[in-house]
């Protein structure tokens, strides 16, 4: 496997914030192997970082009902990053300042991802994303790893669809920050290499509540539709406000956050006609029983990002249980040589820069209810 360069950000955050760390996995008493989690548990956020906190809690009491890890138990220790950069580094800072874990799950968003990866990559601690999708992860280093396929195959997969339904001039809107930027540029690229045109680009900042401005330019701008990207608070923003500014253009949602059912019920009958994409859900004996699980657990379906923050645990727990060590070194070799992992989440290969590459699907709500149109 080649080793992976750090961007110039992570090369920045790893100048003032990396840690040296030589502690052991496990925790004060001896007893518990140490797994860190780096996720939104309040704040806007917070609906993409509770179903993978849940689900990564029910896997740690399946691994330990069945022995652990090499006959010791594990623990999860979690650490709220509001979907924060700032935040995250401190959390990173302060798992790491404590028994060094076996492996962290984290972060959600693509700005926090990109902050704390050059810390555990310089600490040589296996660092699994449950749902960061930046291009920029692929080449964050060589302990950075992701369940979930990066924004250049979304981006690929939904500019050939917009640009198969007959729109050749697009505008876009994103959120401000890694994730939105990423998810417009490679949707933006595709796009024009297909032939299409981007007729303008608007951003507004994330936790904004108004983005009147911007949807009156785009208006004004008279594309065939709108490429946007938004998280869970803002996305029933933009909806209701183009609604109140009577766009009435098609709108490509390249984020999955129409498919919580708290920003669907938000956003009412302004979501009606909307497409988005996201992974495609998986099925099989894994994934159902995983679901039936998690009903069983918390009474509901598993909600995004559930299967894969499920999958992270499960997975670091094989690895070890096969491994001769139980290492973050032996980790990040056992997830380099995972090929076609049934996970709950779907089938999981990672390449040689710990991305994955797994279906897409497309869906559009429909008479208030998601419904797929087109898998990939």
């Amino acid at each position: 496997m080649r080793l992976r360069t750090l961007n110039v950000f992570a090369i920045a955050v790893l100048a003032v914030s990396a840690l040296a760390v030589s502690l052991t996995s496990c925790d004060r008493s001896g007893n518990n192997l140490i797994i860190g989690a780096i996720l939104p548990l309040s704040g806007g956020s917070a609906q993409w970082g509770i179903p993978p906190h849940n689900a990564a809690m029910m896997a740690v009491d399946e691994v330990n009902a069945k022995g652990g890890i090499k006959g010791q138990k594990i623990r999860l220790d979690t650490e709220d990053s509001m979907c924060e950069p700032a935040t995250g580094v401190a959390a990173i800072q302060k798992i790491l300042a404590g028994p060094k874990p076996i492996g962290i799950m984290g972060a959600i968003c693509s700005s926090v991802t990109l902050a704390i990866a050059p810390i555990a990559e310089q600490n040589k601690v296996v660092l699994i994303s449950p749902a960061t999708t930046s291009p920029l992860l692929t080449h964050a280093g060589d302990y950075i790893f992701r369940v979930i396929p990066s924004d250049a195959l979304r981006g690929q997969v939904f500019a050939q669809y917009v640009y198969s339904r007959g729109y050749r001039r697009v505008s876009c809107l994103y959120i401000n920050n890694e994730g939105g930027l990423g998810n417009e540029q490679t949707f933006a690229q595709d796009f024009q290499k297909l032939g299409g045109k981007i007729i303008s680009v608007d951003a507004y900042p994330q936790g904004t509540q108004d983005v009147r401005s911007q949807l009156t330019k785009i208006k004004a701008a008279k594309p065939d539709a709108v490429l946007v990207v938004s998280y869970p608070d803002d996305t029933p923003i933009v909806l209701r406000q183009a609604a109140q500014l009577t766009l009435n253009l098609p709108l490509f949602f390249q984020t999955e956050a129409l498919d919580d059912p708290a920003v669907l019920e938000r956003a009412s009958s302004a979501a009606n006609g909307v497409t988005y994409i996201l992974p495609a859900k998986a099925t099989g004996p894994v994934p159902d029983a995983f679901a039936a699980a998690y009903r069983v657990r918390f009474g509901k379906a598993p909600e995004l990002y559930a299967a894969e923050g499920y999958d992270v645990i499960m997975l670091i727990a094989n690895i070890l249980n096969a491994a001769p060590a139980i290492t973050s070194d032996a980790l990040k070799e056992g997830l380099y040589h995972t090929k076609n992992y049934a996970g709950a989440s779907g089938t999981i290969t990672f390449d040689e820069n710990g991305d994955v590459i797994k279906p897409m699907a497309i869906k559009q709500i429909k008479d208030g209810k998601p419904m797929v149109v087109s898998q990939q």
